[in-house]
């Protein structure tokens, strides 16, 4: 048994930090680094990465609580519709389900046609695709902790105290959640920065400073050059993991 985990947790370890053999290609990395189509990519997946963090936790809180405090009618169906279905769902799929959506022929694109508003091949195209495959990670392990709390039963006696609601959320279910919002929010987000079939097929990812992200131009060079889709790889990979210890630490020093 000992064996089995200790081969797998290699393949693991071995499997993410191959990447770093792209240091041999050290020129070539800074090339890449100082590129305008690099820097736009860059933006493009960090900022988008991080809108579809936030709507995220707008939308994805309030959800969370819903799911472990109400109790109604196929709740488990609705559930497994909303977090478990969108973790399976092919991203490719995602992205051809939303070109259907929004083609000028069906309701919602007449509608967004009305109203004067293209939403194929935008950055907001983007950010509908990463939002729908992203939000789940944030949704079911923040659903988990906030059942838990439940449990505890402190919610109930902050209650039978006179304390409304919010005060519940705010005194008590926020403190004792707070680290896992910051960790589904985080794997959300990660989620999101790694999006590219999705986002091919309904958003383009080819329009330098608007939907060409990191990880499209990866697949692509990839198909010509691997040395120049490698060093971009380790590009994308250390700005990612860089954001995510950052966050880790802030979050650390806030308890």
């Amino acid at each position: 048994m000992i064996s089995l985990a200790i081969i797998f947790a290699l393949f693991m370890i071995i499997s993410i930090f191959y990447l770093i053999t792209a240091i041999r290609y050290g020129s070539l990395i800074v090339k890449n680094l100082f590129s305008t189509k690099v820097i736009l990519a860059l933006w493009v997946s960090i900022a988008s990465s991080t809108i579809v963090m936030a709507i995220s936790l707008l939308f994805g809180i309030p959800l969370s609580w819903v799911l472990a405090h109400k109790d109604f009618k196929s709740k488990s169906v609705i559930e497994t519709l909303i977090v478990d279905v969108p973790h399976s769902f092919p991203p490719g799929v995602v992205g051809t389900v939303y070109l259907l959506m929004f083609q000028s022929s069906d309701l919602f694109g007449m509608i967004l046609e009305a109203l004067g508003f293209q939403l194929i091949n935008t950055f907001w195209a983007m950010i509908l695709v990463k939002t729908f495959i992203s939000a789940p990670f944030l949704v079911s392990i923040l659903t988990a902790k906030l059942r838990d709390i439940r449990k505890s039963e402190l919610e109930i006696i902050a209650k039978s105290l006179g304390a409304s609601d919010f005060k519940v959320f705010i005194t008590i279910t926020y403190p004792l959640s707070k680290k896992t919002i910051v960790a589904g929010s985080a794997r959300c987000w990660a989620r999101a920065l790694g999006e590219i079939a999705g986002t091919i097929v309904f958003a383009g990812a080819i329009i330098p400073g608007i939907t060409q992200t990191m990880p499209a131009i990866i697949v692509f060079e990839a198909q010509t050059s691997l040395p120049e889709a490698l060093t971009l790889a380790l590009i994308l990979a250390s700005f990612s993991i860089t954001i995510l210890v950052i966050l880790k630490v802030i979050m650390e020093r806030s308890d």
